[in-house]
């Protein structure tokens, strides 16, 4: 399973470590870079079950039959169990 991380520059980074890490434990991922270049990643310990992501794979494409889901709609569902 794949997830977007976001990039944060190394200085940002040391200011802003307690909010990043407040983030991080709620699923979020993120690339650390010095220069532009990516040195280190901040990441959740703890990974998802492999049954819970199918279960939540299987829900997104059951709810999404005959519609398209929006934007919170899908970061609702990424974040899901990451709690």
């Amino acid at each position: 399973m794949s997830t977007l991380s976001i990039s944060v520059p190394l200085a940002e980074a040391k200011n802003k470590l307690s909010e990043l890490v407040d983030r991080v434990s709620r699923g979020e991922e993120f690339v650390i870079t010095r220069h532009d270049a990516a040195i280190a990643r901040l990441i959740p310990a703890k990974r998802p079950r492999r049954e819970d992501v199918s279960e939540a794979i299987a829900k997104m494409r059951a709810s999404r039959k005959g519609r398209s889901a929006s934007s919170a709609e899908l970061l609702a569902w990424k974040n899901e169990g990451r709690r």
